[in-house]
């Protein structure tokens, strides 16, 4: 037996353990290195959620009135396959020159997910469709429809977009679209865009600040440090949390029968776009979107007929696509992917209808119509032939 002098033992001792101290730094190191490079590919490399919904495609913008949008070249796929990708600009849709082209004559598009067109392909919104029409009916002009739509936003973050960010682009004619859940409290949409509480949200965002349901409490700092982490995210939360009960109604139930106090707010968020706009020598209208239950009268139309009083009161156009919708439904048509959002084929009639309705008061560059039809009552606003199309200068 080898006795050890108790000076030897414990210098044996010490480098034993720096041997292990050295491995286990090694190790921690090479898990760290790990995670580092994981973060890294996260945010460099085009991965995105899973196929179930479009987390990785947001990202909150609390430097930016409009709170959040589109992360700048984020890609992904949500059901059914549907690729949703933003360009460098971070707007579903193909890159546009700043300052516009001269000559051209550009109509940007403002709205929530039904203009951004969820459910369908980047070519089957009704923007893009509206482009390639519009490029067919006038060959020789060169016209361009930007889609800077957002899921998840309503009127006062349209508003914030286009005065920081949509005005750069110059349009010559803006359109806004507006949903029934424009209406209803944002903050579910809000939240379920980003997937993050966004925080300190203005009262000015919600339609009746007096009905704005109590703030979430604060996010502890571990889970703030998480929020920040694309890996830690994905990790912690794989799925999208579910929001409670009286959220969930206040957000996403129609609100057919809006006050007084969400319409004098809508207004004033469109009295905003329509200013802005008019600042820089352009044009606007409203789309008012239908959704589903709306086709066979399940559904109260009222909210269409108070948006279209508002348009004749501010002296808007207002386009209801709510007739055409139902007439195209009657050939069994399906219309919509869901409640809300409309399918390839709705977004064909969406531009069609604002097509026919722009082109008839003279808002697009066509050859000259004949006037507005009688059998199309879904547009409000200046009279035929009133309303000449803006300049195109650069």
């Amino acid at each position: 037996m080898i006795h050890r002098h108790p000076a030897e033992s414990s210098d044996h001792n010490d480098r034993r353990l720096t041997r292990i101290s050295g491995r286990l730094a090694l190790v921690l190191l090479g898990v760290a290195a790990g995670l580092a490079a994981a973060e890294l590919a996260l945010r460099v490399l085009p991965i995105g959620p899973p196929a179930h919904d479009l987390r990785g495609l947001h990202e909150v913008r609390p430097d930016r009135p409009w709170l959040f949008g589109m992360r700048p070249g984020a890609v992904v796929r949500g059901p059914g396959g549907v690729r949703y990708a933003a360009n460098a600009d971070g707007f579903r849709d193909r890159a546009y020159a700043r300052p516009k082209p001269p000559g051209t004559f550009r109509i940007v598009v403002l709205g929530c997910s039904m203009a951004f067109g969820y459910g369908v392909a980047l070519e089957e919104t009704f923007p893009k469709v509206l482009e390639a029409r519009l490029a067919a009916l006038a060959p020789r002009e060169h016209v361009e429809v930007l889609n800077l739509s957002v899921s998840g936003y309503n009127p006062y973050t349209e508003a914030a977009l286009f005065a920081d960010v949509g005005v750069r682009y110059q349009p010559d004619l803006v359109l806004v679209q507006f949903g029934i859940n424009d209406l209803n409290d944002p903050t579910l949409h809000f939240d379920a865009a980003t997937t993050a509480r966004l925080g300190t949200v203005p009262d000015a965002a919600f339609p009746d600040p007096q009905h704005r349901l109590p703030p979430p409490p604060q996010p502890s700092l571990a889970a703030r440090i998480c929020r920040s982490l694309r890996l830690c995210l994905l990790l912690v939360n794989p799925a999208p949390r579910l929001p409670d009960a009286a959220l969930l109604r206040a957000s996403i139930v129609p609100h057919d029968d809006p006050s007084e106090a969400e319409l004098t707010w809508l207004r004033a968020r469109y009295d905003d776009i329509a200013r802005a706009a008019a600042d820089i020598g352009a044009r606007f209208a409203i789309v008012a979107f239908p959704y589903s239950a709306q086709l066979d009268g399940k559904a109260s139309d009222r909210v269409q007929a108070r948006i279209a009083a508002l348009g004749r009161d501010a002296g808007w156009t207002t386009i209801d696509l709510l007739p055409a919708f139902r007439e195209a439904a009657q050939s069994g048509t399906s219309l919509f992917v869901d409640i809300w959002h409309a399918s390839a084929a709705g977004h064909r009639v969406a531009a069609e209808t604002v097509l026919a309705q722009l082109g008839c008061r003279g808002l697009l560059p066509l050859p000259a119509a004949a006037g507005c039809p009688d059998a199309a009552p879904s547009a409000t606003g200046a009279p035929p032939g009133t309303d000449p199309v803006p300049g195109r200068g650069a």
